[in-house]
């Protein structure tokens, strides 16, 4: 007979690292992210089926979830390429890390120390993205990922390590956290993807009013800070931004016009969960050479894929999601412990992920959504565990 409890502590423990590792890697490393993650999660069922120190959690979520998942496999039923359908499934296996985040983040030290190590581990990115910038200051940064996934990993780093740096008022945690925000957002300037800024200063408006609204005067000069320290070659993207005929505005316009012609001849289990080039080529105007792989839009992404059953679901998922990390942070507002902050944070993330969502497929790029599912489920660990009742850390 086994001894039940000396294994439960080892498989705490082995998730707990797991998880340390997660999170210093997803910036980096995908694959060390996703064998991290699987770790965590096998050592965490077993802990569920074998031992009495863990249950699934409820999160009040399940059936937002249960209708994506649903949607998914409808339009897989009916895709114009099954077999690629089949392989884009994957895309799911990413909605437990929502609850093994939830169910293993009790405990304020350990959610102080993931704190620590995602804000850190982004500021090192971020750093190394300055200094690539620098080596080559003609390209914007992209030293890992592309653009657009190096501007979305900074917008969620500079997002949760503003909002630890205006939760708490200890000095060693407020200054690393500002430091690193600092550094983060001097790698986000530089990636010159706007609707990633635009994510943070939304998220930003947020989190300020959250700890005091006379600060929101801050966010005209960051604003100006980022137009006017804006690299002079990288000058006319923020000076066009909402330009509907300058450049990339023109081509999302025109993509997301395209979707929509797709959309309504595909408008209840959409073209399946595919690449779209091969679509986009029927429907795109004559002699078109830019065909695009996906539309640059979470949501008409989800419409052109899925259809207006994959839309809806897309959406209820959303909504839910929101709502619970809306009821964590009003629940925990007043309190100074780190599941209050990851409340804060997770809100703030997941905003900025959704308004960014608006012009880009960052629901489709593995390293963005990962961080997201990552800081949602921190955001609602405090609704399974009492860690709210902790002292703060200090």
């Amino acid at each position: 007979m086994p001894d039940l409890s000396r294994l439960d502590d080892q498989l705490e423990k082995t998730i707990r690292y797991s998880l340390y590792v997660f999170a210093a890697a997803m910036p980096f490393f995908i694959a060390l992210t996703q064998i991290a993650v699987g770790v965590a999660i096998l050592a965490w069922l077993v802990r569920v089926f074998y031992s009495k120190g863990a249950r699934w959690p409820g999160l009040g979520i399940e059936w937002a979830f249960v209708a994506f998942i649903a949607a998914e496999i409808i339009s897989c039923c009916f895709s114009t390429n099954i077999s690629q359908s089949v392989i884009y499934l994957k895309r799911l296996l990413l909605l437990p890390i929502v609850y093994v985040m939830a169910a293993n983040s009790g405990e304020e030290k350990t959610l102080r120390n993931l704190a620590f190590i995602l804000v850190g581990s982004i500021a090192v990115y971020s750093l190394w993205g300055i200094m690539s910038y620098f080596y080559n200051p003609s390209v914007r940064v992209r030293h890992i990922q592309n653009s657009m996934t190096a501007g979305g990993i900074t917008m969620i780093g500079a997002t949760a390590g503003l909002a630890f740096a205006l939760r708490f008022s200890d000095r060693v945690s407020r200054l690393f956290f500002a430091l690193a925000t600092a550094v983060i957002l001097g790698c986000l300037l530089l990636t010159a993807t706007r609707g990633s800024w635009l994510g943070f200063l939304v998220a930003s408006l947020l989190l300020i009013w959250s700890a005091n609204r006379k600060l929101l005067l801050i966010i005209p000069i960051l604003a100006a800070a980022f137009y006017f320290l804006q690299p002079q070659q990288f000058a006319p993207r923020i000076r066009h931004m909402f330009d509907p005929a300058w450049g990339t505005n023109a081509k999302r316009l025109h993509w997301w016009s395209v979707g929509w012609e797709i959309f309504k001849d595909y408008p209840v289990v959409g073209i399946g969960d595919v690449g779209t080039t091969p679509m986009y080529v029927r429907y795109a105007p004559p002699g078109e050479t830019e065909l695009i792989g996906h539309f640059h839009s979470n949501y008409v992404h989800i419409a052109v894929t899925l259809g207006g059953i994959g839309l809806g679901a897309f959406l209820f998922m959303i909504g839910a999601v929101f709502v619970r990390l809306s009821q964590a942070f009003i629940r925990l507002q007043r309190a100074r412990t780190w599941a209050a902050a990851w409340a804060l944070a997770a809100l703030a993330v997941f905003l900025a992920f959704n308004f960014n969502g608006l012009f880009e497929w960052n629901f489709g790029d593995q390293e963005i959504i990962t961080m997201v599912w990552f800081c949602a489920g921190l955001g609602l660990a405090s609704k399974i565990t009492a860690a709210e009742k902790a002292p703060v850390n200090r």
